[in-house]
């Protein structure tokens, strides 16, 4: 069974019945009723092929963003994104920040391309001299994030790497830092959006890729039809339909967050790293994250991320993500209680 050291492995627990789930880092108030509702009645359209290439959501995405036709490519998760990517610039050379999301690298491994590695906070003193580039803005998992100017310099200075921004946890954080307005201006950046996290449907499996039309005509060779199945494209649709009447209010979650930190940071043997986002890093006093992660599994029925499997990561690095007060209060509980 191949590990592939994701967040959110409930799957591997199916004994425990758990309290909160703090290794997953979506939306945790669950996805929108109404889509819910909407997609019991969308049922009879698995009878059906769905489009070959989501033409109508990809319309209405770029409606949503103010972008011109041909702009966007709707793939099965930010993850297809990725690979559909390398895929394209197989046997190229590539750049990718670390600690950072692993399925870069193994994207890139896949399609044999060349790569180089550096300190995801040293980005803006690099010499790039690579085709590609991977970003993640803001950063998974340390919340680790750059500004639109500070990018817009950096892709301005480099013309020749096409640098791929994964903005999957934009709407997550307090900064208003995502690049679609760069877009307009800068021909060597590809923006990896995702709807798993924002509306809490990692089970659907979508997200979306934004670049100029010369950009998106070169992926497009590489994308095979039928990505999308018909509920994920009805639930797609139906989000951008109703895309601020859906979208969670997440002032409540950042104020939860700002308390579940400043909480962790006074227990003896954790350092909270500072991030703007509602995930966050703990470094432990001790290399013990499997350890505390089986005690609270075991004794607390409470999930978090082992973060050790991160490149440049070890085990004294776990990841949050904050939940509701009265679940935060769970896991703050539970590590007074755990003993070096």
């Amino acid at each position: 069974m191949i590990d592939y050291g994701h967040g959110d492995d409930v799957y591997k627990y199916q004994e425990v019945d758990f309290k909160a789930n703090f290794s997953s880092n979506v939306w945790y108030n669950g996805a929108p009723e109404k889509l819910l509702t909407y997609l019991q009645e969308q049922l009879k359209s698995i009878e059906n092929y769905p489009a070959p290439s989501a033409e109508n959501l990809a319309q209405l995405i770029e409606k949503h963003h103010a972008l011109s036709s041909h702009s966007t490519i709707v793939t099965n998760g930010a993850t297809e994104a990725f690979y559909l990517i390398a895929n394209a610039f197989h046997s190229s050379s590539v750049t990718i920040c670390s600690p950072s999301f692993s399925e870069y690298e193994q994207a890139c491994i896949a399609n044999k391309l060349e790569i180089k590695f550096i300190k995801r906070k040293t980005l803006l003193d690099h010499q790039f001299d690579t085709q590609l580039a991977f970003i993640c803005n803001p950063n998974n998992p340390d919340g680790f994030e750059n500004t639109i100017e500070e990018l817009d310099a950096l892709t301005s200075k480099f013309p020749k790497t096409i640098f791929i921004i994964d903005e999957a946890y934009t709407e997550f954080t307090s900064s208003n830092i995502s690049c679609i307005s760069l877009l307009e201006k800068r021909n060597n950046i590809v923006l990896i959006k995702s709807l798993t996290k924002l509306f809490c449907i990692p089970g659907l499996r979508l997200g979306y890729i934004l670049a100029v039309p010369e950009l998106i005509s070169k992926l497009l060779k590489h994308k095979m039809p039928w990505n999308i199945n018909s509920i994920a494209l009805s639930a797609g649709e139906f989000l951008f339909r109703h895309y601020n009447e859906l979208t969670p209010n997440f002032d409540t979650c950042i104020k939860n967050t700002k308390k579940l930190k400043n909480a962790i940071n006074e227990l003896y043997g954790f350092k909270v790293h500072s991030a703007n986002t509602s995930y966050f890093l703990i470094e432990l006093i001790e290399p013990k994250a499997s350890e505390l992660k089986s005690y609270l599994i075991q004794e607390h029925q409470l999930l978090i991320r082992n973060a050790s499997n991160f490149r440049t990561l070890n085990e004294r690095y776990i990841r949050v993500a904050s939940q509701t007060s009265e679940k935060n209060e769970l896991l703050i509980n539970a590590l007074k209680q755990w003993k070096f």
